[in-house]
């Protein structure tokens, strides 16, 4: 018989629901479980995950009918405001650049939004833990109207950039909020289908965001592509503090001060992160650009960033349950191989669809409407990969499948992306790119339901915000890498053609003039080199996607599914898992 040690946490925002329709001796058993600590709901043995058994809860505290399907609406809504934002500004860039007469600042639109959506993750995290769910979200909502309005109005570039920065504090938290009122309102088996209707939503609305951002510039102006979000974040907004109904904090939680509450925000981390942050996404900015990868300047930029984000990490082991980010979600083998497969599995994403719309247009010649068109077989795959996943996930009760199943495809459709040259087939192109897409698909829902699925529902909004920071982080330092290694190599290749090509000569002048401006006898060598170069990104790819095994294979094969709620509280009390009272191991329901 195996013994195991049992430790139980029981929500206390759950148990007056509760209390009403359990036997007295499970409400011995709540009682006991709700005065434990949430550390010690992370300690099972050598595993850091709760026992099947322990996940047991009534399903009828969560909401239904009208109201439940309004706000599942409503949060769709939200995901899309929240992709819209940050893909929308692209195809603006240049009618932005010619009002204002200045190309400065181009960059700053996006790395501004990207900075505040990152360093504002973990303290978006924590305010769910403590706060009320809905404030938080209304107050990020708001954040991220008044950035947008902002934008709109905005009369000068740099007024543009820090509408941009608000914006993407607004937008950090309305990811998370969202994952924060879905737990409250699905119960665990259900949440991988809304999971994964969402990961098509916000996949669905990157995609034609450029598209209606274009049509908005030519039709109604460049500011239209940042008042369009004001309608739809007012609505949200409202529909949030209508529809959202929360049960009560915890009583260690809800026995704390406003100040006290405040102090655990901890302001000084975040301070030291944001630093560390600004330091890097400089850094990777300018290198390439304004400064050689080996300058001092860039140099001093990465090692400050690193210093940094040393220190902010020792603040955290330091404060312990106190800090922004309390270290033992980082002890969670579940947590720390989902944010593994994240970074990966966005980093590997990223970088293909950066590249590929270069690809499509200057080495097989297609216009740029056309390789917009191009895009959708990733996009189409990967909302079939991710709602399909999301359902069977439901059904069979088992998030590792599917992270097995990305780790297992996107490399292979990486490795074919590879063999992509000149003369390659449309068939190809269109079955490759898919291919990959429906391994994205199918994988994004996975390490979001993972970590919901072994974190208490008050650490959970901590482990999402952790992968949140993990999904922008990576694509932000892997798209520098791959930069790096693609003008490395187009200046090795085009090099001996008499062509002198560094990245200042490609922003200049661009590949595509690289290529008219070529003498005739050597175009097709210099299609050759750019095609080359762009091959070597795809390497970044594969390296990327193989090492999502490491995540994918790594996860923990926890179940979604209920055991049967008598056999659970007997096992509570006992001490004793399923297996040990003569029982399977799982009943699912």
């Amino acid at each position: 018989m195996a013994t195991t040690t049992i430790t139980q946490i029981v929500e206390l925002d759950v148990l007056p629901s509760v209390q009403q329709s359990t036997s007295s001796a499970q409400r011995i058993d709540a009682a006991i479980d709700a005065r434990r600590t949430p550390a010690e709901g992370l300690a099972y043995g050598s595993r850091d995950v709760r026992p099947d058994s322990a996940i047991a809860t009534d399903e009828s505290r969560y909401p239904s009918g009208v109201k439940f399907w309004l706000l599942m609406l409503n949060l769709a809504a939200v995901i899309m405001l929240y992709a819209i934002d940050m893909a929308i500004v692209a195809t603006a860039v240049p009618a932005i650049t010619d009002h204002f007469h200045t190309v400065a600042d181009i960059g700053w639109y996006s790395v501004a939004f990207r900075l505040s959506q990152c360093g504002f993750q973990f303290v978006y995290g924590k305010a769910y833990k403590l706060f009320p769910i809905k404030n938080v979200f209304l107050i990020a909502n708001a954040f991220s109207f008044i950035g947008s309005l902002l934008c709109g109005a905005a009369t000068s570039s740099s007024m543009l950039v820090a509408g941009r920065a608000i914006a993407g504090i607004g937008t950090a938290g309305l990811g998370a909020g969202s994952n924060a009122m879905l737990i409250q309102s699905v119960p665990l088996r259900r949440r991988p289908t809304f999971l994964g209707l969402w990961a098509a939503v916000e996949g669905t609305s990157a995609v034609l965001a450029p598209l209606l951002g274009g049509a908005l510039t030519q039709s109604a102006g460049w500011r239209w592509c940042f008042y369009i979000s004001l309608p739809l974040g007012g609505a949200t907004l409202l529909l949030t503090y209508v529809l959202f109904s929360e049960a009560p904090k915890a009583d260690d939680v809800a026995r704390l001060t406003t100040k006290a509450k405040l102090k655990q925000l901890d302001p000084m981390s975040n301070v030291i992160l944001v630093s560390s942050l600004i330091s890097l996404f400089f850094a990777l900015n300018w290198a390439g650009a304004k400064y050689a990868w080996n300058s001092g300047t860039i140099i001093g930029l990465l090692v400050t960033s690193v210093v940094l984000a040393a220190f902010f990490g020792y603040r955290q082991f330091q404060q312990g349950e106190k800090a922004v980010l309390a270290p033992r979600i980082l002890k969670s083998r579940v947590v720390l191989t989902s944010l593994l497969f994240v970074v990966l599995f966005n980093s590997a994403e990223n970088v293909l669809e950066w590249y590929l719309p270069t690809y499509y247009q200057v080495v097989h010649g297609y216009t740029p409407a056309q390789s917009g068109l191009l895009m959708l077989p990733i996009l189409i795959a990967a909302t079939i990969g991710a709602i399909g996943s999301g359902t069977l996930m439901s059904v069979v009760g088992y998030y590792a499948p599917f992270m097995v199943f990305a780790s297992v495809t996107m490399p292979i459709a990486a490795g074919l992306i590879t063999t992509l040259q000149i003369d390659t087939s449309l068939a190809k192109l269109i079955f490759y790119t898919a291919l990959i897409g429906l391994g994205y698909g199918v994988g994004s829902v996975g390490p979001t339901v993972a970590v919901q699925t072994v974190l208490p529902d008050a650490d959970a909004t901590l482990g999402i915000a952790v992968l949140m920071f993990g999904s922008s982080l990576g694509p932000a330092i892997t798209i520098a890498m791959a930069q790096v290694i693609f003008t490395s190599e187009l200046s090795k290749n085009l090099g001996g053609l008499g062509l002198s090509v560094n990245g200042t000569s490609i922003e200049s002048s661009g590949l595509t003039q690289l290529l008219t401006q070529a003498p005739a006898s050597q175009q097709h060598d210099v299609l050759e080199g750019i095609d080359r170069s762009i091959t070597h990104t795809w390497y970044l790819v594969v390296a990327l996607a193989c090492l999502m095994a490491f995540g994918g294979f790594g996860a923990e094969w926890r179940s979604l599914k209920k055991d049967d709620p008598a056999e659970s509280t007997t096992a509570r009390r006992e001490g004793l898992s399923t297996a040990d009272i003569g029982g399977s191991q799982s009943h699912d329901t």
